[in-house]
């Protein structure tokens, strides 16, 4: 027995050490996985949200027109995050162009980068964005998708309403006076006009077509908007000091509408 009593001491002492050697890779196996889903979570906050293409906001912001700025040269004209589902297993990349959405793509965080790109595992048959992308944040307003195969980047411009909101904020919002009589018009950046004729609200044109081929506005009597064939549609143009205005006499079943030569301009107060 002498001789066998040592010997099971050692197996012991071998099988505690094991043990602990065990517990303490699973504390650090869980820190790493508990640091990575803070970081996963500290990033989703920021990047949840409305982000537009910068080179179509900051043209529409120089040019002082959207129509002049309706070509961009990012993928899409903007997408949506929203930070729910970007920590679960159903992350989606939301995006849209000015026509229509449906530009989408599965998203995942890459621990090893600590950032978020496209989930190539899960994109559908018919994908938006078939290749390999990621999502570089700088800690701003800005966040860039970069295409590792091209090396091109897309820079977004996180918005914090929506895209009608800050067109109207760029282009339109604030106190003006009409020329003709010195009332004050206010455009407010949320749709609500007041002291112009009857109407209540307003709606800026960024998907062109149907026979509108320039910078329009389209106001209806109805505080809560509509369909533009229930508007009134005026042309118009931006300069530095004034907002001038044309009156369109539309005709939405043949997509020929007449502009006006009678001219309103309305003085930046």
């Amino acid at each position: 027995m002498t001789r066998i009593f040592p010997s099971l001491l050692l197996i012991l002492f071998l099988f505690s050490c094991n043990e602990n050697r065990t517990k303490t890779d699973n504390i650090q196996v869980d820190s790493a996985h508990t640091s990575n889903d803070k970081q996963k979570s500290a990033l989703a906050d920021k990047l949840d949200g409305l982000w537009i293409s910068e080179s179509y906001l900051k043209n529409i912001e120089t040019r002082q027109s959207i129509y002049k700025s309706r070509e961009y040269d990012s993928k899409v004209l903007g997408f949506s995050l929203d930070k729910r589902t970007m920590l679960s297993d159903t992350a989606m990349l939301e995006g849209f162009t000015t026509h229509e959405g449906g530009y989408s793509s599965p998203i995942k965080y890459d621990t090893s980068k600590g950032k978020f790109v496209n989930n190539l595992e899960k994109l559908p048959q018919y994908a938006a964005f078939p290749d390999p992308f990621e999502l570089n944040y700088d800690n701003g307003n800005m966040l860039e998708m970069f295409f590792p195969k091209t090396n091109k980047i897309d820079k977004y411009r996180k918005v914090g309403t929506n895209l009608d909101t800050e067109l109207r904020r760029i282009l339109i919002a604030g106190d003006y006076k009409l020329a003709t009589d010195g009332s004050v018009i206010h455009f407010d950046s949320n749709g609500k006009v007041q002291n112009f004729q009857d109407f209540k609200s307003y709606e800026l044109v960024y998907d062109f077509g149907e026979g509108i081929e320039y910078d329009a506005i389209i106001f209806f009597k109805d505080a809560k908007g509509g369909n533009w064939v229930d508007g009134t549609t005026y042309k118009f143009e931006k300069t530095a000091n004034s907002l001038r205005l044309q009156y369109v006499n539309t005709n939405w079943d043949t997509m020929e509408h007449k502009i006006s030569d009678e001219v309103l301009v309305l003085e930046k107060k």
